[in-house]
């Protein structure tokens, strides 16, 4: 999207990112900037509101892809993760500011060098909001997740992991809110009043034995719910998997409420 004035530069035919982050180092070392400002500066210019819009304008169809060992990762959740595998540094390296990365979990944490086989094709897109790079070479980023993906098409050959990705939406919206409570609504919405109640109730049970705890009354969206709390209990990775690919956000409420119910009996 361009701004109201116009671009003040032209992008050429076949524009590529590598350039354009080369420029906008350029540019902070000649204007005495910093690299974030020099990349804002020199999107504008180019007719785009920030770097991030002009990194899409200008980026593949393919995102960098950091897999995941023993982990699920789920949106609306941060992450703290050490990398330490070359093609996953160079993968995060490859990530400009504000800009995609997709973390996806391996099917077998054992496997050093995954190939597109060892990889669950349901994943989680998500922007570095932090990063370190650690004295052996590894590095450590804080990765907030943002919405789900599948995977269409692998790219493992490259100096980085990488994958094309589209969207993935959920089949139907819930009717209530996570706190709605003694209200007049549908049959449909009383079931699901009723589901959100039980998840309450479980919470409450569980956290209670565990002595630990997190602010889960302050999450009101239910669609939310389930990633939020998954985050917090001990769930292999096939468990977490199958309810980050759950299209149905009842289901998914089902679903969790059943792992609660489960860590509730052992």
């Amino acid at each position: 999207m361009t701004t109201s004035h116009g671009p003040r530069k032209r992008l050429p035919q076949n524009p590529s990112e590598e350039n354009l982050r080369k420029q906008a180092k350029q540019l902070a070392k000649d204007e005495g900037l910093q690299l974030a400002a020099a990349q804002r500066r020199l999107a504008i210019e180019y007719g785009y509101r920030n770097w991030a819009e002009l990194m899409r304008a200008v980026s593949s169809p393919f995102v960098p892809l950091v897999p995941l060992r023993g982990l699920v990762a789920f949106p609306h959740e941060v992450y703290p993760i050490y990398v330490g595998r070359q093609k996953s540094v160079n993968a995060i390296d490859a990530v400009a500011a504000g800009s995609r990365i997709l973390l996806l979990a391996q099917r077998d944490a054992t496997v050093a060098e995954p190939s597109p086989t060892d990889m669950y094709e349901v994943g989680t897109l998500g922007v570095i909001v932090e990063r370190q790079q650690l004295s052996d070479g590894t590095a450590k980023i804080v990765v907030e997740g943002r919405r789900r993906a599948r995977v269409t098409r692998f790219a493992f050959d490259q100096t980085f992991y990488k994958a094309e990705v589209e969207e993935v939406a959920d089949t139907e919206r819930l009717n209530i809110q996570a706190l709605d409570v003694g209200l007049s609504v549908s049959d449909q919405a009383k079931r699901e009043r009723a589901l959100i109640y039980s998840v309450h109730s479980a919470l409450l049970s569980y956290f209670r034995r565990s002595r630990t705890a997190f602010a889960w009354t302050e999450i009101e969206d239910p669609a939310v719910f389930p990633y939020v709390i998954a985050h917090h209990l001990k769930i292999d990775v096939a468990e977490q998997q199958a309810l980050l690919e759950c299209v149905s956000q009842v289901e998914r409420i089902e679903k969790i409420l059943g792992h609660l119910e489960a860590a509730k009996a052992n």
